[in-house]
């Protein structure tokens, strides 16, 4: 069982703390806040994102989200293997869905760390239990010191992660202390909708995101560029990838730190989904994938003389696409078999990230606001 916070996650919320132009750090000689030549409409991609990925894509979760929550109600009220597994499928189907919000974590997301709280893993279990015990109800915020005792990672602890099947989990909610056990499960699922609530109310200013086309360190775009390659790195490449396959130390497999340990045959499936949320900004593919609106490669085509970056982001992008469809669904299985065929995904995504971090921002003329240590 995982009684340890990797350091990583402890980077991932620190890196994320705190946002705007006093957390810009631009190359030497570079302010961050340039102005760029050509004559490229930004704020088409700022609507086509608003209105066809982000909007959707909260709607989606937060309906999903909802019924969490109401099968966690009902579950409280009346604990029994029934409501036990319709609270277990709902917890999948928003956890997917959640992959396709993470990405935009700035503004009030940024704010609230919301990605910290809904999704740090592995889940730590000693503070979910401390806080059990110490009848904890209510939760506000969450320290460094509590990652992974929230969120979606929490709640898979909660349903699956309590004994060797459905039994044992109902015993669990059934005996003693098991006020403090629905209190505390219910604590968790309150805290995902009510900042979730937060994020989808401050998303609901649509002309100050959209309006906000110029090139500078805190303008829209800048920010969702540099927050896109910030989580295909850090949360995609990194913590789905590198991390459960130990390929920056010593190659010797972390099944504990997948992201979906207690349900382990879910990780394809959230990383699949988080990768497409991935294409859908770099394309402008719309939420529900029937439009091809503008996106990052239509401003690259627009400025020209880029056909080989592109041909070279869609073949990378294609690879990556290749690689996670020949993994088994259940990552724990697969480290545990062949743990390169889950590496070979980090390799792809790597080639990816120069060509977007490096040359495309160049050819955008915007400045990365993030630091990183990766070499690349």
């Amino acid at each position: 069982m995982k009684k340890i916070i990797p350091i990583f996650l402890i980077y991932i919320f620190l890196s994320s703390c705190g946002g705007g132009s006093s957390d810009i750090l631009p190359p030497p000689g570079n302010t961050g806040n340039t102005t760029t030549n050509d004559s490229f409409d930004r704020k088409i991609i700022l609507t086509s994102t608003y209105d066809n990925i982000i909007v959707p894509a909260y709607s989606d979760f937060n309906t999903k989200l909802t019924e969490l929550s109401s099968a966690i109600e009902l579950f409280s009220e009346n604990v029994n293997e029934t409501n036990l597994n319709s609270v277990r499928t709902n917890w999948r189907t928003a956890y997917i869905s959640f992959q396709n919000i993470a990405m935009f974590d700035i503004r009030e997301a940024e704010t609230v760390f919301f990605s910290s709280i809904m999704n740090s893993y592995p889940a730590n279990e000693d503070v979910i239990n401390a806080n059990i015990d110490n009848s904890v109800s209510q939760l506000v915020g969450v320290s460094s010191e509590e990652l992974g005792s929230t969120g979606f990672p929490a709640l898979g602890y909660l349903i699956y992660g309590l004994g060797n099947d459905s039994n044992d989990v109902i015993s669990y909610y059934s005996s003693n202390n098991s006020a403090n056990r629905i209190g505390y499960l219910n604590a968790v699922i309150n805290q995902m909708t009510s900042n979730t609530n937060l994020i989808i109310q401050d998303w609901n200013n649509r002309s100050d995101f959209v309006n906000s086309s110029g090139n500078s360190a805190t303008s829209s775009l800048n920010l969702m560029i540099n927050d896109f390659l910030y989580y295909l790195e850090k949360r995609v490449r990194e913590a789905k990838i590198a991390i459960p396959t130990a390929v920056r130390t010593n190659y010797v497999p972390l099944p504990t730190h997948v992201e979906s340990f207690y349900k382990p045959d879910l990780c394809k499936k959230l990383l699949e989904q988080a990768f497409l949320s991935v294409e859908r900004f770099y394309y402008g593919i719309s939420f529900d994938g029937t439009e091809l609106n503008s996106g990052l490669k239509s401003y690259l085509e627009y400025l020209g003389n880029n056909e080989t970056l592109i041909s070279e982001i869609d073949t990378k992008i294609d690879q990556v696409n290749i690689e996670i469809s020949q993994v088994s669904d259940d990552f724990i299985i697969q480290l545990n078999t062949d743990p390169t065929e889950i590496s070979d995904i980090f390799y792809k995504i790597q080639d990816i990230v120069p060509l977007m971090k490096t040359d495309m921002l160049s050819a955008f003329n915007i400045s990365t606001d993030y630091l990183d240590n990766d070499g690349d």
